[in-house]
């Protein structure tokens, strides 16, 4: 394909701006080591407003802790577990004002009063959610509010909470322009790739589409057992933005039912590095982006191969797509920008 353009848009949290909210409080962020990046990335947004921020990620610790988190793909949080010993350590330590989960599952009332028993107030209680999956639970009440980046766990989080159920806001994923950004490349290689993990489903539909002549590679741990799981490790956001410049396309295919109605963070991150992506077709895209004009869309896989094909035909259209929605994350879809969303919406609590 032709050259890359160069992206002239300004950073918004850049801009000398009167709008942008300011928190001095103490936040902590709690995940587990999948949120690893996430709580990075939300950590660094937050500090840049002013707040005192510090992560926790949630690693298992021994046979058992390793065995139930790789198994279940989540640790026991009760209140008579080791886990809570040193999450409660990490708190009493750094005394936050603001507790916010990503992705959290599985923990009771009496978990969290452990956690908290050593703190002279209680602290605000939030929850963001990416993955569909750990929102069936009934511990959604233990929260003041819950931000979800699928409009699917609405339903969900309404149908497994049916009482005192939090003030609930969409809150879509986005991507760190710091990390995933243009490389400066001169051309294109006619290719599809596909950065993540690789599951039996993705690897499945992946092979069909080499078999129709699709010149597409894959990367990313192989996750179809159990014991390649235990041994997976994840690319890091470094190879991830390497992997996200040189080809045509990147492809984008969404797992069920981690992700329904949603937008992933792939999307987010291959647009900010100033590629077209091709993803499938979900109800929340068009909240976030303006399919067929910043990244094209398929409905069913054996689609790929004509919406590749046809690109190849028009490589100028195709750059001015990923320019537009490279301009577009800079405007609306940084981390800075749902910092900005979670302070609108805790207004003098968050102050």
């Amino acid at each position: 394909m032709t050259s890359a353009q160069s992206n002239s848009a300004t950073r918004p949290e850049d801009q000398a701006s009167s709008k942008v909210l300011a928190c001095s409080r103490r936040i902590l962020l709690i995940g587990d080591q999948r949120a690893g990046s996430w709580a990075s990335d939300l950590a660094e947004a937050f500090k840049k407003v002013g707040a005192q921020v510090e992560a926790l990620a949630l690693r298992p610790s021994g046979l058992e802790e390793t065995w139930q988190f790789y198994r279940h793909s989540y640790l026991k949080l009760s209140a008579d577990e080791p886990v809570a010993k040193r999450v409660r350590d990490k708190v009493s330590g750094f005394a936050p004002q603001i507790i916010l989960f990503l992705d959290p599952y599985g923990m009771d009332a009496a978990f969290l009063t452990a956690i908290e028993r050593d703190l002279n107030r209680p602290p605000l209680r939030l929850a963001w959610f990416s993955d569909c999956r750990r929102t069936s639970w009934k511990g959604v009440s233990l929260f003041d509010t819950v931000f979800y980046a699928d409009s699917a766990m609405q339903m969900l989080l309404e149908k497994y909470q049916k009482e005192d159920l939090p003030r609930l806001k969409y809150l879509p994923l986005a991507a760190n322009t710091d990390r995933f950004k243009p490389s400066g490349i001169q051309t294109r290689e006619n290719k599809i790739v596909f950065a993540g993990t690789l599951s039996q489903g993705r690897l499945k539909t992946l092979q069909r589409l080499r078999l129709r002549g699709l010149p597409i590679q894959w990367h990313g741990p192989q996750v179809d057992s159990w014991w390649k799981r235990l041994r997976a490790s994840p690319l890091d956001s470094a190879a991830l933005n390497q992997l996200y410049q040189s080809p045509a396309l990147a492809l984008n295919l969404p797992r069920k039912p981690r992700t329904m109605n949603g937008v992933n963070f792939r999307v987010f991150e291959v647009a900010a590095c100033q590629n077209l992506i091709l993803t499938k077709w979900v109800p929340d895209l068009e909240l976030v982006f303006d399919p067929y004009e910043e990244l094209t869309v398929y409905r069913d896989w054996d689609e790929v191969p004509l919406v590749f094909r046809s690109l190849m035909y028009d490589p100028y259209r195709a750059e001015e797509m990923a320019l537009k929605a490279r301009e577009h994350v800079l405007a609306k879809h940084t981390f800075h920008h749902r910092v900005q969303t979670i302070l609108e919406t805790l207004g003098q609590k968050a102050c």
